[in-house]
């Protein structure tokens, strides 16, 4: 099993009250840097933890954020400051003493680990338990090429979740020879047909993969409880969701206060695991998943990432995206190409003045005939299509 590390300090909270069901489990290697590899790891997992274990294999500086979140919500605590034990460098538990998230067991790698290091303990985990099945995020060599010679070697089913990703990057790496010799099925959740590898044999598309599918969604009352407002607000609200690379956090916490000063009679909440530092405290808000956020939201201004492009679409809310450079990931595609399927939902920027404008163009037209929301979580489809491989193995 996973190696233990005495060091470090797990909340009673964190811990897993039961031992693990007696059947092989499925391993979700979700490398990466922000919060998309992490939720939608957590988005599958969640669902196909009802039937067998699930760990998920992460390194996101946004991990230790959620633990500490996980333990502050199962204690009880509503509040937004951070009174739970801090957990710098969340990684290796043993046994029973795994930190658990909606549902899966996290495997967490420190995102300050080097590249040695991270390459080390993947190699561990995956030689350590008989998985059922193999999951890969995005990079099918893995983020450092650790993957290259152990999945040949892997007798499990192998699946690759394939987002789209810059094709000059998919060339550069041999990917498609690579993916075609050893994934049996290759899922794309949601990205639509033209993406590099999509000509692949295996190649099953899905709904976007959602943290919460629609059911889950709180009505707008407890969404607005959960950002600290109080839920009879009826002025509208602008969320300004700030997840992405640290250094654009300074970006969010100016454009909140921005929008706090131009708009008046509306509420602003920047909405962040952390606090921009140039964002005033009372404009702050967290909470996690922030898809259960957005029912209270008129509009919601970030960048055009997987999770919150996405969100806003299932949830029916505009966004003011910026598109910004990855990389791998293209953001700038996945809004413009949202001109010809969601028309008016998502509203491109590329300044704090021209974010300013467009918020100004969506409220002048908000409506607050509120409808919730129906839409398709792929990650429901996706566990049905493992699952299928995995019995037919």
């Amino acid at each position: 099993m996973i190696q233990d590390n005495p060091s470090l300090e797990t909340p009673p909270s964190l811990v897993a009250e039961t031992p693990l069901p007696l059947t092989e489990p499925w391993l979700i290697y979700a490398i990466g840097g922000g919060w998309g590899h992490l939720t939608r790891a957590l988005a599958l997992g969640r669902i196909a933890a009802r039937e067998r274990p699930v760990f998920v294999l992460c390194n996101s500086p946004y991990a230790a954020h959620l633990l500490r979140y996980e333990a502050r919500r199962r204690s009880g605590n509503k509040e937004f400051a951070d009174p739970s034990p801090s957990i710098e460098n969340p990684s290796d538990f043993t046994g029973e003493l795994v930190p658990i998230a909606e549902g899966c067991y996290l495997h967490v790698i420190s995102p300050d680990a080097s590249d040695r290091a991270t390459r080390k303990q993947v190699r561990q985990v995956l030689a350590a338990e008989e998985y059922e099945c193999a999951i890969v995020d995005t990079f099918p060599k893995g983020l450092g090429d650790e993957l290259a010679d152990i999945l040949p070697q892997l007798t499990a089913p192998r699946i690759l979740v394939h987002r789209d990703i810059n094709p000059d990057s998919v060339r550069a790496l041999d990917w498609p020879r690579f993916v075609a010799e050893n994934y049996q099925l290759v899922i794309v959740p949601g990205e639509g047909e033209q993406l590099p590898l999509s000509h692949l044999p295996g190649v099953r598309h899905t709904a976007p993969w959602l943290i919460r599918s629609a059911g889950e969604l709180p009505d707008v009352a407890r969404a607005r409880t959960l950002l600290g407002l109080n839920p009879a607000l009826t002025e509208p609200l602008v969320a300004v969701c700030a997840a992405g690379l640290p250094q654009e956090l300074r970006l969010y916490g100016h454009l909140t206060r921005a929008l706090a000063e131009k708009f008046t009679g509306v509420t602003v909440r920047c909405l962040a695991p952390e606090r921009p530092k140039n964002c005033p405290p009372e404009l702050w808000a967290f909470h996690w998943p922030a898809i259960e956020c957005l029912p209270a939201a008129d509009v919601v201004v970030g960048a055009a990432g997987y999770n919150t492009f996405y969100e806003c679409a299932a949830a029916g809310v505009p966004l003011v995206a910026f598109a910004f450079e990855r990389r791998y990931d293209r953001q700038a595609r996945r809004a413009n190409r949202a001109d010809g399927q969601l028309p008016g939902q998502v509203l491109r920027v590329e300044s704090v003045e021209a974010a300013l404008k467009a918020v100004g163009d969506l409220l002048s037209v908000a409506t607050s005939d509120r409808h919730r929301p129906a839409y398709r979580n792929g990650a429901a489809d996706a566990v049905g299509l493992i699952s299928q491989l995995v019995a037919e193995w």
